[in-house]
Order: structure tokens, then C-alpha cells, then sequence
């Protein structure tokens, strides 16, 4: 029966957990997402609520940002597909929701500083889907199981985490600032995907196999980050540390639906597990950064280093033993291994008006295991993540004008894997042996990103209690 069964599998992978993994696949403030995030010493916009909190004692007055907007486009594609030199592809376009962030002072903590901020830390929506039309043409292989066939398979899976914090900072000299930022992050994953089969056999049999998985996931808690910047011989350096989540509020869903009339009596099945209150966890790892700000002639050159250790094996959402017995396995496992990330970035200047921003970062994926919603019918032994190991590139112009600054400028990302898979044809239907298929996946990101600071205004509005960014 079905080809389109293991075209099927290659699509039921969980997107989102896979960018989850990348840890430096967003970045946050304007000229520090031309920098590519490579400034944990160095930071100087107010992206530093986030890079290192401590770097708010060091700076006078960060800029007041008017607007900035940022749009991306993306697009995954899937190459030879099982093998058959068919090419499949999804495309996005649309924009991004900006950073939200201003300082504020207490008058009862003279010489300490305060910012508050408002990041989307992830957001990603994937839509896949596949509608094959019913196929009369099919080659000796599949003719040996059925005479016509159809495939109906959609995929969609969503990732919201959204963090709100305070930061504060405390300078102990001019030349050496403590700090902490304390976020407050709401987190959200939904998960569905659907197949339908249909093939009609030479015997005028008609077999139909449905499959519907749904899960959502919320987790609320805290993200805390620490900060220590400093400057020795006009050399800016920094360390930021992002300890692992503490969760307050977790509360999942989770339901499997699966069905298979056979022309063998006895063979066919109906399942259905549905449960609003399951027990979950969400861990994200240990995280320590360093980085150095090094002026040369009239540029800035930024060096980074990005360290995250390892998340040992655990169920993001336990499943009872009774729904076991139908998946064979936990399809919501989860484990990460320790990756070291780098990159650089240059502020050249050219002229009193124009500096030229350049920079690159790796970002290596940590994820070991992740949730695939299919992992009890495909017997791959690859680990199967959309999104890989990334490299980021990034370019832009940062244009001093008398009332202000304007930055504009362009960030891409690539990331390219083979994946080899043995799916397995459920038991009950047909007696095929698993094959090895292979399939090429891509994944390309274009940003474009502009935004403007008016520093004068901070100024004329010193009086208001929260200036807004």
C-alpha cells in the first residue's frame, strides 16, 4: 500500500521543539540583532535586559527608541522526497513583533538602575500539508498492494513563549557594574497532525487508516539572568548567566485517535485517548556567556562565546500506562546535549553619519531528542529536527543623523539535514518490510529590520516616571 504513508511520517515532526534547541535563533534590540546577539560585553542598546543586565550601570543614557519592525520570510523545503526527486516546500512572510523596553528610576534606590522590557523569546507556527488526489498511476511496486490510493495528511504546530521583566543594575565603580534581569515567561505549545489513507485493492477492498494527534502544553514561570560587565583598558567585557526555568504553572493536554479497517477480519481497531490534565514538565539548561567589546582605530569589534549545558532525558508530558499500551512509547520525550556557540561583529566606521554593521554566529542545535508526535510508527533511528545546526549571517547600516539614528539592515540563517527513515506500515493492515528512504530538508530565514533612536528625547522627557522604548 503506501508510499505516501512514509512521505507522511517524514512530516509528523514537532518544528517548534527543534527551534527550541537553537538558543540563539532570535535576537533582541537593534543594533544587537545586526550583531547577531555577540555582545555580552559590550551591549549598548537596551537588548542588554536581556545580553547582560549589568551593562544598564555602564550606560548613561540608552537611546529612546520610536519603532522598530522587523519581517521575515522562511521557507522549509523538502528535497527528493523518499527518494522520488519530488520536491515539497512551505513559505512564510509576515512580521515580527518588536522589543518593548525602558528605564525608570526609584528615588528610595539612589545610584541603582532599573529597565523593564517585553520579549517575544520564541514564536514560531508551522502548516503542513499534503493532499495526494486519488492516484490510479501507480508503479509496480505500489500495484502489488493496491489498484488506487489516497493521502490526506496536515501538520500544524505553534510555540509562544513571551517573557516580561524587570532589570536592575547596580555600577560599583565607573568601571565595573553588577545586574539581574528577572522575566516572567509564558510559554505555550500546540501540537496536531492528522493523516488519512485510503487504497482500494485488486480484490475491490477498500482500506482506510486515521490517525489524529493533539496536544497542548502551558507552562508559566521564571527566567532569570545575571549579569557582571566591566572595562579594563578601554576593552568592554561581560558575563551573563541564564539559570534554568522555574516553573510555577503547568497544565497539559493530550489526545490520540487512531482507526484502521482491514480486509482481513479481526484486523481492524479503534482507539481513542483523550486527557485534559496530564502531568508535565518544561526544563530549559544552564547557560553562561562571555564576551568582549575591543576598539580598533575608529570601529568596535565584538567577540562572543554561548555555553549551555545539558537537559538529561525526561518526559515533557507523561502519558498513563493504559494509553501506552496503544503508542508503544512516550511520543513527548525530550533531551539535550551541551553545545558551545561563537560568533563576531564589527561597527566600521566609514564617515560622522554612517557606520557599517557586519556580523556572524554559529548556532548549534542541543536538541539530542525531541518531540516527534509519530515516534511509535516510524522506526528511524535518526534523530529527526526541522530546524538543525544554523549559521547566521548578518548586515546593516547604522545611520547617525542630527535628531537621531536609523538602522536598517538584513539578517539569514540556513540549515540543511538528511534524513533517513524505516517507517512501519501498522501491523494489522499489511505485511510490508521497512525501507530505507531518505529525504533532504532545508530550512532558510530572511529578515529585514528597521529602526530608529531619538536619544535627545530622553532628555525632554526625564520627567515622565516610565519612558516607553
Amino acid at each position: 500500500m503506501l508510499r505516501y504513508f512514509y512521505l507522511i511520517l517524514v512530516f509528523h515532526i514537532s518544528v517548534a521543539v527543534g527551534q527550541e534547541g537553537n538558543y540563539k535563533f532570535e535576537n533582541f534590540g537593534n543594533q544587537s540583532v545586526l550583531l547577531n546577539g555577540n555582545v555580552t560585553g559590550s551591549v549598548s542598546d537596551l537588548g542588554l535586559t536581556y545580553y547582560n543586565p549589568a551593562r544598564l550601570g555602564l550606560i548613561e543614557n540608552p537611546s529612546f527608541t520610536v519603532g522598530g519592525k522587523a519581517f521575515q520570510w522562511s521557507l522549509y523545503d523538502f528535497n527528493n522526497v523518499l527518494e522520488s526527486n519530488r520536491s515539497l516546500s512551505s513559505n512564510k512572510f509576515g512580521g515580527l513583533p518588536a522589543t518593548i523596553a525602558g528605564t525608570f528610576d526609584l528615588k528610595q534606590f539612589p545610584g541603582h538602575k532599573f529597565a523593564y522590557s517585553i520579549l517575544s523569546r520564541q514564536r514560531s507556527e508551522v502548516d503542513l500539508g499534503f493532499d495526494s488526489g486519488l492516484r490510479e498511476d501507480l508503479d509496480e511496486e505500489d500495484a502489488i498492494l493496491a489498484t488506487e490510493q489516497l493521502a490526506d495528511v496536515y501538520f500544524k504546530d505553534r510555540v509562544r513563549d513571551d517573557w516580561f521583566g524587570l532589570t536592575w543594575a547596580y555600577p560599583i565603580s565607573e568601571t565595573l557594574s553588577v545586574g539581574a534581569s528577572v522575566f516572567a515567561s509564558i510559554y505555550s505549545n500546540d501540537g496536531r497532525g492528522d493523516i488519512l489513507l485510503n487504497a482500494r485493492t485488486e480484490e475491490d477492498q477498500v482500506i482506510t487508516y486515521v490517525n489524529r494527534v493533539d496536544y497542548r502544553q502551558r507552562t508559566y514561570g521564571a527566567q532569570i539572568r545575571l549579569g557582571a560587565a566591566w572595562t579594563l583598558s578601554k576593552v568592554e567585557m561581560g558575563v551573563n548567566v541564564s539559570l534554568p526555568l522555574i516553573a510555577v504553572y503547568k497544565k497539559a493536554s493530550f489526545r490520540f485517535k487512531e482507526s484502521l479497517s482491514s480486509t482481513a477480519p479481526g484486523n481492524g481497531f479503534i482507539t481513542d485517548f483523550n486527557n485534559d490534565d496530564l502531568e508535565n514538565r518544561r526544563k530549559t539548561a544552564l547557560g553562561i556567556a562571555y564576551g568582549i567589546g575591543y576598539p580598533w582605530k575608529n570601529h568596535t569589534l565584538h567577540f562572543n562565546l554561548d555555553w549551555h549545558a545539558s537537559v538529561g532525558a525526561y518526559d515533557r508530558i507523561t502519558i498513563p500506562d493504559d494509553a501506552l499500551e496503544d503508542l508503544e512509547e512516550n511520543p513527548f520525550k525530550e533531551e539535550l546535549r551541551p553545545v558551545l556557540n561563537f560568533g563576531m561583529g564589527g561597527e566600521f566606521y566609514v564617515s560622522p553619519s554612517i557606520n557599517v554593521i557586519g556580523s556572524f554566529s554559529t548556532d548549534f542545535s542541543a536538541s539530542k531528542r525531541s518531540i516527534n508526535l509519530f515516534d511509535f510508527v516510524n522506526q528511524s533511528t535518526d534523530e529527526i529536527n526541522l530546524i538543525d545546526d544554523l549559521w547566521h549571517f548578518a548586515a546593516g547600516l547604522d545611520l547617525h543623523r542630527p535628531w537621531g539614528n536609523i538602522i536598517v539592515g538584513t539578517s539569514y540563517a540556513r540549515s540543511q539535514i538528511t534524513v533517513g527513515t524505516a517507517p512501519r506500515i501498522p501491523e494489522e493492515s499489511l505485511s510490508v518490510q521497512p525501507r530505507n528512504i531518505s529525504t533532504d530538508i532545508s530550512y532558510e530565514r530572511w529578515r529585514f529590520i528597521i529602526g530608529i533612536e531619538i536619544p535627545i528625547i530622553t532628555e525632554k522627557i526625564q520627567g515622565v516616571p516610565i519612558p516607553i522604548k
